[in-house]
Formats: structure tokens, sequence, C-alpha cells
């Protein structure tokens, strides 16, 4: 048994686990954008605006106190942003779930046995973290152009006649996809370590082959 393999690959489980985490809680969360507010031509004008995927909150001083009020993402869609960069930005989120959990149950499976199929073994490893950082990034590519596209001139509604233009950036919740791409990365990496001393007995086999297959020739 190959201590140094089995741990490695099940370094990736560990990762795999802490991605689903992380996405799970960037989803759940209500920081992917943040940003503050005025209104025009008044200076005692305040606010603190923040939303996620799915809901948010508006902290609001007209200069005679701060109020809140509750933001349903989907519900006021078409004013806060393009639904297509919304929903695809979702689906790659739920799909980077999905992927990430494969790439557990696949973990677990290689440090405890041999797998027969290629597909649960050590390329069905390969496959299913990029697969997952590929969604993933898919998901922080989707919501970095839709705040190129809308977000940063404004996340407020047009009935709120507050300015966030210039004012909003990337909070927690972007950043955690972020490092779940990271940690995935390290899986691959972790995977490609574990890995080693098959590709370095690969090589070591090819020389006996030819030597064999030259001495065949030779015998003819």
């Amino acid at each position: 048994m190959n201590l140094y393999k089995n741990g490695m690959i099940f370094g990736t489980f560990l990762g795999s686990c802490l991605c689903i985490g992380l996405l799970a809680a960037s989803l759940g969360t209500r920081y992917w954008i943040v940003s503050t507010a005025a209104i025009v031509n008044r200076t005692e004008s305040d606010g603190k605006v923040f939303y996620g995927l799915f809901n948010g909150e508006k902290n609001l001083n007209f200069g005679i106190g701060w109020r809140t009020y509750e933001l349903n993402v989907p519900q006021e869609m078409s004013a806060l942003m393009v639904y297509s960069y919304w929903l695809g930005t979702v689906c790659c989120m739920a799909a980077g779930i999905v992927f990430s959990s494969l790439s557990a149950v696949l973990a677990v499976v290689n440090s405890a046995t041999t797998p027969i199929w290629t597909i649960t073994g050590v390329p069905g490893l390969y496959l299913w973290n990029i697969v997952s950082i590929i969604f993933q990034s898919g998901a922080v590519a989707l919501w970095v152009t839709l705040y190129f596209r809308k977000l940063q001139f404004s996340i407020m509604t047009s009935d709120d006649r507050w300015s966030t233009e210039g004012r909003a950036f990337f909070g927690l919740s972007f950043w955690l996809v972020v490092a779940s791409i990271g940690v995935q990365i390290i899986n691959v990496i972790f995977i490609y370590s574990a890995t080693s001393d098959m590709r370095q007995k690969k090589k070591a086999a090819k020389p006996v082959i030819e030597e064999k297959t030259n001495g065949a020739i030779m015998l003819y």
C-alpha cells in the first residue's frame, strides 16, 4: 500500500469538502456586490448596499437616521442586474458543487481501493476536479462581466433615487468562489504528486520492452 499516494488523494477529499463549503457559503451569503450610496446634491445622505444571488439589504440614511430595507434579488431582477448573467452564475455555482462532490466521493474510493474503471480512477479524479474548476471559473467570469456591464454603474433600483456609480466592489461572497478555485487547483497538484511513482514506473518499463523487442529481432 502506497501511504503517500493514499494520503495525498485523501487530501483532495478534504479539499473538495472545503470547496463545497466555500461554494455553499457563497450561495447563501449576501456579499457578492457591496457599495456605498448617496443622493446626488444631498451631502447629508449616506447609504450602504449589499446583496448576493438571492437576497440583500439596503441601509439608507436620508439625513434623519438609518433605515434598513430588505432586497429580494429575483423579484427586482430587471432593475438590479441582467437576468442571463445572473442565471448563468447560479447554474455554474450549482454545477461546481455537484462536480466537487463527485471529486470528494472518488477521492475516498481511490484512497481506499484501486478502481477497475478508468472514469472512477485517477483520470476521473483529474476530470471532475478540472470540470469543477471550469464551472466555478465560469461563475466568476459571468459575475465580473455583469459588474462591468451594469453593477459598476448602479446596484439600486431607479425608484430609489440613490447613486452608487463608481462605488461598488466585489464582496466576500464573490471571493469565496475565487478561494474555492484555488483549493480545487491544489487538488489537481496533489493528484499529480500522488501519481508520480506511476509515471516513473511507466518510463522505466519502456526500455525493458524495447530491449525485449530488439532481442527478438536479433534472434529472428
